[in-house]
């Protein structure tokens, strides 16, 4: 049986102090810990009262073994998520062992990082669905939350029932039914920094069978931090939304679900400054161009089940639909060198199948059929700017007695991909397999994909020599096609030896989908002024295309609830390897950026989690994950300026042997919590919690030579609430930690964004 001794809650409490070792961190936690002890001095009332645990259940269609199932999962209720401030997919940050996403500074580009598998711009290496249904594109997964019921995140390759782009895990989210829980809530809360989010949500019944529900929030702040060239806010955002679910169990054996949602998010973006490699410190924000983000995003899912006593049939059936802006300063300076901007527009369908077993046998079996159709429009035009031609162009026209009399060289770009892509799975699972408590798991997934390409894109140079004018124009235009199928097999065996206690070892692979990458072009059309073969349609699929990613996850785990169901502890340990790995390099001449298909790497680590119920109203949590993804295979070519002859000259480098950038060695969080139910008093509650979480070490480089420490923040919150209203006062990064969220290289120029200071608030909610 895994074993996490019992620690008083005060103890874990004076740990967190003595993490952080400052006196005014000490005050803080010393009162958390008053004000629990105060509230314990009132008398027993319910506080007594204990409360058990609940099992791991994963509530995903497609398991065989849902209830005790052989996978590494975390699963967050809307309690926690509640107590932990958890308002966005970010905030899951470091509190899911191994979990990590960096802050990039925008909603535009969200990558997660589980167990060191993640990528900053190729496809996503952890799938999210919400309510089932998936999300296509990172550009998607940033959003608020409202109204979630609960949240679980599944670690390991999850590509036999979810396919592509699930190679490290998968998050699922699931909302509030209206055939659950009736009611209206109501909530406001501000803060500094501007701070103004608000909530409302009603939930009702017109039959006993027929529920709905309706949703919607608004969040607004001024930002963190201020462009010191415009003496504005570098990071103010708005942000609203809503939502509408409708649920009707038509028979008891036939239910239908529709559910719309809606977001909408307008942002200042990257606030990135200056790093300085001698001094190590980030400066402010400093940069002339915009640099915003600015999405729509509609989805639509129609559900619906069908139940008999031997199966279940599932249908999901959804649309989603997102239109985007970005404009970036891509050199982040005061001076006008090079400017981004990427539109983007998606429609993508789905339809999936799920036959699944609905009996007491020993034999459980799920089948599954998906298919989806995904258009991706991009307008992407890259600038090259007045300072830019000033200063690194026009000098080596000068010498050939020519001028560029354009202002700005720009590239234009519209990039039109159409992905199509289907797929068959099946798993089963044999319950008692020669004694009781022994099961199999195994599973197949076949995955095809095609993936089209239109582009058309060119550049244009107007050159001035004496009287004469000269017109240097490129053009490339298009289409390019490629399709892949992928094998995705699965075997687990778990051993359980009563209800709440089981291990396991599985062994899964997953894959990360192939793309094209239209971000190099720039580079293309330069390189085709002098050299038209490079432009060809051949020669452009081998230097944009990339292949896809591939990853085999071994594992051996367990969980288990005891002490009477208020201790429940999860430990695993885990293998993986990586081939194909996709890493983001830039290429030589600075006008783009490519991604290739590196070489291999591996991941090694453990994950550790405890939750408790200590009793007398206190609970605790810890978890805990440790990853060493570290490349195999891995050699570049670098830009370097040789010391005799002070030209640039390219030279190959090993990073064998290298972390993996972006992907933290260590994720750390440890919460405590109070809760008293008073009786015959001015209020009926008092909760208080404090979540301790810490990251680190994160390199930013394949070269290693740049990283941030292990760093740590602290949240805390303080509720009381009277019949359905309730006021919370809330904090977050309550020590004001200092650290490094995001790093960014253009044109060896080096750039940090700062973590964000610290945040204080209070809530007003009403619930009815």
């Amino acid at each position: 049986m895994l074993f996490v001794p019992f620690l008083p809650a005060r103890t874990l409490i004076v740990f967190i102090i003595l993490t952080e070792r400052k006196m005014k961190k000490q005050f803080v936690l010393s009162l958390f810990s008053m004000l629990c002890l105060i509230a314990m001095a009132q008398g027993p009332a319910d506080s007594t009262h204990i409360v058990k645990l609940n099992e791991v259940v994963v509530n995903s269609l497609k398991e065989t073994s849902p209830q005790q199932t052989p996978v590494s999962s975390t699963t967050l209720t809307s309690k926690q998520l509640n107590a932990a401030q958890i308002n966005n997919i970010r905030d899951i940050s470091g509190i899911v062992p191994n979990f990590f996403i960096p802050d990039y500074g925008s909603a535009m580009s969200t990558t997660s990082y589980i167990r060191g598998i993640g990528s900053r711009n190729s496809g996503q290496s952890v799938a999210l669905y919400v309510d089932n249904v998936p999300y296509f594109d990172k550009s998607t997964f940033d959003f608020d939350f409202y109204d979630i019921k609960q949240i679980e995140v599944l670690r390991g390759a999850q590509g036999t029932l979810y396919g592509r782009n699930a190679e490290s895990g998968i998050i699922n989210i699931y909302t509030l039914s209206p055939l659950n829980y009736q009611g209206t809530k109501l909530s406001l809360s501000l803060g500094n920094y501007g701070l103004i989010n608000g909530k409302l949500a009603h939930y009702g019944k017109i039959t006993d069978n027929f529920g709905y529900a309706v949703s919607g929030y608004y969040n607004h702040d001024d930002g963190f931090f201020t462009n010191k060239f415009t003496n504005k806010s570098a990071d103010k955002q708005t942000s609203a939304g809503g939502r509408i679910k409708l649920e009707w169990n038509i028979t008891p054996d036939f239910k239908a679900q529709y559910t719309a949602n809606f977001d909408h998010i307008d942002q200042n973006a990257f606030p990135y400054g200056a790093y300085d490699p001698v001094t190590g410190k980030t400066a402010q924000p400093e940069f002339n161009d915009p640099s915003t983000y600015n999405r729509n995003m509609l989805n639509n899912s129609l559900f619906l089940q069908y139940k008999t006593n031997n199966w279940i049939l599932s249908s999901i059936t959804s649309h989603q639909y997102f239109k985007d802006d970005m404009k970036m300063d891509n050199d982040f300076t005061p001076m006008s060198f090079f400017s981004l901007g990427q539109a983007q527009k998606q429609n993508a369908f789905n339809e999936e199948l799920i036959l699944k077993s609905n009996s007491n046998s020993h034999y459980q079996w799920s089948f599954g059929a998906t298919g989806f159709i995904q258009h991706l429009d991009m307008n992407a035009p890259f600038n090259m700017e007045s300072d830019a031609i000033k200063y690194m162009l026009q000098p080596t026209f000068t010498s050939m007695g020519m001028t560029i009399t354009d202002p700005i060289l720009a590239t234009p770009g519209l990039y039109n991909t159409e992905t199509t892509g289907g797929a068959l799975f099946h798993q089963s699972t044999y319950n008692n397999l020669f004694v009781n408590g022994l099961s199999l798991t195994a599973g197949l997934r076949v995955d095809y994909e095609k993936i089209d390409l239109d582009y058309n894109t060119g550049s244009t140079m107007n050159i001035a020599m004496g009287p004469a004018t000269f017109l240097f124009a490129d053009t490339l235009k298009d289409n390019l096609s490629v399709h892949f199928s992928e094998l995705l097999p699965k075997i687990a065996l778990k051993y359980e030896w009563s209800t709440r206690q089981f291990v396991y070892a599985n062994v899964s692979r997953g894959y990360k989908a192939a793309g094209y990458n239209v971000q190099m072009f720039a580079d293309l059309v330069d390189k085709g002024i002098t050299n038209p073969a490079a432009t060809q349609k051949e020669a452009v699929l081998n230097s944009i295309s990339y292949k896809p990613e591939y990853s085999w996850n071994y594992e051996l785990g367990g969980q288990c609830l005891s002490f009477n169901d208020r201790l429940k502890t999860a430990v695993s340990l885990f293998y993986i390897n990586l081939d194909n790995l996709q890493l983001t390099q830039f290429v030589p001449n600075g006008l783009g950026r490519k991604i290739s298909n590196a070489g291999a790497a591996t991941s090694k680590g453990v994950e550790v989690s405890a939750d408790a119920n200590l009793g007398a109203g206190f609970n605790a949590g810890l978890n805990y994950g440790y990853a060493n993804a570290t490349f195999t295979t891995y050699t570049d070519s670098v830009q370097i300026t040789d010391p005799t002859t002070h030209k640039k000259v390219n030279t190959k480098v090993d990073y064998n042997g290298n972390h993996v950038p972006y992907a933290p060695q260590n994720t750390l969080s440890a919460s405590a919590s109070y809760e008293h139910i008073f009786k015959n008093a001015f209020i009926d509650r008092l909760m208080a919690t404090v979540q301790y979480t810490g990251v680190g070490k994160i390199y930013w480089t394949e070269a290693n030579d740049i990283s941030q420490d292990f760093y740590s923040v602290v949240n805390a919150k303080v509720a009381v609430s009277k019949g359905g209203l309730g006021v919370e006062l809330w904090a977050k990064n309550l020590f004001n930690t200092k650290y490094n969220a995001f790093y960014f290289n253009s044109s060896g120029s080096q750039f940090f964004q700062q973590g964000n200071p610290m945040q204080l608030g209070a809530s007003l909610k009403f619930e009815f």
